[in-house]
């Protein structure tokens, strides 16, 4: 009689746990990676507007009709490589060139666009070959402050998805060389998002003690959004952007010393 021959093998219980502890296992990993790609986005934000501001602010400072020109995607992209040191983009990929030009005034997937210029990181820049125009959302703006670019940046390039307001966020750049982050009409993300980017304004207020004249830093707001920190400022004025605030009387007088001061995120890197 032939001996039976039983093979172990594992039980119904024990495949159903082992399988309910690799979900919570992948669980776990998809949401510490989302976090960290979610936080890489928002450094890369920052240095996507100081990159934009330092640029427009020199560029203005050496135009002799202290406006932006109208060709800015050449100025830009050789003056990237001077801030590579400060914000870690590693300099400009000089391929696609700026020659590329396109219509992105519908588009929401950025994924299968050519970008105009690529920094070493991995940011894509979008729309620089632009001629500048009105634009609306600035509407009450006069003059430089309502004419110039719409730039689009992909924040996170290849890792991403190229979606509009979820990697890839466009800023005004107005011909008086003003950054003025966008947000989607009707929802928050970019420029009235605090989970973007944060803000504060601060003011001198002058005061004399004892016949001593004083100067005083006062935060008006601490850690909010573009939009209501540039709004309460007067920075921007456009009733169409600033929706939900106005100027503080604080900021009102031709005097007044309102200063605008992006928060610096800490950096993270995503392996």
């Amino acid at each position: 009689m032939e001996k039976l021959h039983f093979k172990k093998a594992y039980t119904l219980a024990e495949v159903v746990i082992t399988m309910v502890v690799l979900a919570i296992i992948i669980s776990v990993t998809m949401k510490i990676t989302t976090t960290k790609i979610k936080r890489v986005d928002k450094y890369n934000y920052y240095a996507a507007y100081t990159l934009l501001s330092d640029i427009a602010s020199e560029l203005v400072f050496e135009s002799s009709t202290s406006a932006l020109p109208d060709n800015i995607c050449s100025e830009f992209t050789d003056r990237i490589n001077l801030y590579n040191k400060t914000l870690k983009i590693q300099g400009v990929e000089r391929t696609p060139s700026c020659s590329y030009s396109h219509s992105i005034t519908t588009v929401t997937e950025f994924d299968k666009l050519v970008p105009n210029l690529v920094t070493g990181n991995g940011m894509r820049f979008f729309h620089l070959n632009a001629l500048p125009t009105v634009i609306p959302q600035l509407n009450g703006e006069e003059g430089n402050n309502l004419n110039g670019f719409t730039i689009y940046v992909d924040l996170n390039g290849e890792r991403g998805n190229g979606e509009l307001y979820n990697d890839v966020y466009p800023f005004y750049l107005t011909l008086s060389g003003k950054v003025i982050p966008a947000y989607p009409v009707g929802s928050t993300a970019g420029g009235n998002s605090k989970s973007t980017m944060l803000f504060s304004v601060r003011y001198d207020e002058l005061t004399n003690e004892a016949g001593i004249d004083k100067r005083n830093e006062i935060w008006l707001v601490k850690s909010v959004s573009f939009q209501e920190a540039a709004c309460k400022s007067g920075y921007v004025k456009s009733p169409t952007y600033c929706i939900g605030f106005a100027i503080d009387a604080n900021c009102s007088a031709p005097s007044s010393d309102c200063i605008l001061v992006p928060l610096k995120p800490i950096k993270y890197m995503v392996r």
